[in-house]
Parts: structure tokens; sequence; C-alpha cells
């Protein structure tokens, strides 16, 4: 049996990949700009990991502790959050040092690309939700159930709202996302439960995934905002 997974929406910036592999590379970049960027990362990998080395040993000795730390971040730009109690070096480059929207942990310390997106838990209107969001984007996705507690879920409530920043824009009004498989009107209602992939900041990309049992088929769907971009991608499964 032939499977199709059908969205009917009213908005620009919702975009559907069903197994859709990008594939992205670079061509024309000076090797002599690739081993640049390449030893400035690397640099910052070292310094980063010793400066935070340096901070738990300071948290460690108790009030009074102190240390003076000299570091260079060029060529790059460092940032100091104490609200969000981060320090930051970006380094804008073509060079692909790094895979765009992908991050590896090592530590404390995070190295990735475009790492813009964040996912946090919150309500909207009353209703608890996962909250997606980059520079351009915040989509509230509906939080409920868990793997042991499915609860009732129709596939036009998962997406409550979307907030587009660039226009200064809602797309709020109910249902206006509705997942159908072949249009079967079984399949947009079920049992099943929402969960985020990461939660937290900064990450290459913001998800959560929808698990739907049928009366139709079983299936998932995954809501996607990754950093900088302006559409929410809806990725499908079959179980």
């Amino acid at each position: 049996m032939r499977m199709g997974i059908s969205i009917i929406s009213g908005i620009i910036f919702l975009a559907l990949t069903i197994t859709a592999t990008a594939i992205i590379y670079q061509t024309g970049v000076p090797v002599v700009q690739q081993l640049q960027a390449g030893a400035a990362v690397d640099k910052m990998k070292v310094t980063l990991s010793d400066l935070d080395s340096i901070i738990r040993e300071v948290a460690s000795e108790g009030q009074g502790s102190k240390r003076t730390v000299f570091i260079s971040s060029d060529p790059g730009t460092l940032t100091i959050n104490g609200t969000a109690d981060t320090i930051v070096w970006e380094l804008e480059t073509e060079a692909p040092v790094v895979s765009p929207r992908t991050s590896q942990e090592f530590g404390n310390l995070i190295v990735g690309s475009n790492l813009a997106a964040s996912a946090t838990e919150g309500t909207y209107q009353g209703q608890p939700v996962f909250i997606l969001d980059n520079s351009r984007l915040t989509a509230y996705v509906r939080r409920t159930g868990a793997p042991g507690n499915k609860t009732a879920l129709a596939t036009d409530g998962l997406v409550l709202a979307i907030y587009n920043k660039d226009l200064g824009t809602w797309l709020n009004n109910p249902g206006f996302l509705d997942i159908s498989i072949d249009d079967n009107t079984n399949s947009k209602t079920g049992t099943g439960y929402t969960q985020a992939t990461s939660l937290g900041s900064p990450l290459p990309f913001a998800e959560v995934t929808a698990l739907m049992d049928t009366a139709y088929i079983d299936y998932t769907l995954i809501f996607r905002l990754e950093s900088e971009a302006d559409f929410l991608i809806i990725e499908g499964e079959l179980a």
C-alpha cells in the first residue's frame, strides 16, 4: 500500500520533507583559508577547555578565590554572557571546518556551526508547550503525554502557533495545520505523546517528535526548527 502524508496549511513559512537528505558542500575555498580557520578553531578549543578547568577550580576553592587569565580571541569574537553563564567564541568563515548545523560536546565545551536555536518548555495560552526558537521564528508545539502515558492527540492541535519575527506576524488560528496519511480521516486523531530531542541552547536545531497511534496507521511526526531558518520543517515517518 502506498503511503503519503498530506498537510493543509495557509502559511509560507512551513516546509515539509519526507525522508529527504540535504547534501551541502563548498568548493573554491582556498586551502590556506581552510588551514587558518581549522587552526583557529583548534586553538580556541584548547583555550576554552583550559578556561573551563580554571573556572571550576576557582569555584571549588570557595569565596575569595581568584585567577587572572589572558585570552586572545583573534581571529573571531569572544562574548561573555553573565545571564546565561556562557562564554561564546564566534568565527565567520567560508571554510567548511565544521558541518553546518552540527555540534559536538567536549565536557562543558560545545563546538558547532550555526548554533542559534533553542528548545524550552513553557505555556501558550495556558497549554503546556515546547517552544522552538531561533532568530527568525518561534514555534509552539503541544507538550503532552509520555512513552508510558499516551494521551489523546489530533494533528490539527500539535502546532499551536508560529510567530514570524521578521514580519512581526502570528499564525495561530485554530487548526491552521492539518496532517493526515493518504487523506484518511482516521489518521488525524489517536493517542500518543510529544517529546523534545534536546532542551536548552545553543542548539543547531530545535526538534520535537510526536508519536501518533491511530486507527488507520501508526506514524511519527518530527517538527524541526533549524538555526537561522525562516520555516518550520515537518518530517513524517511510518512506524
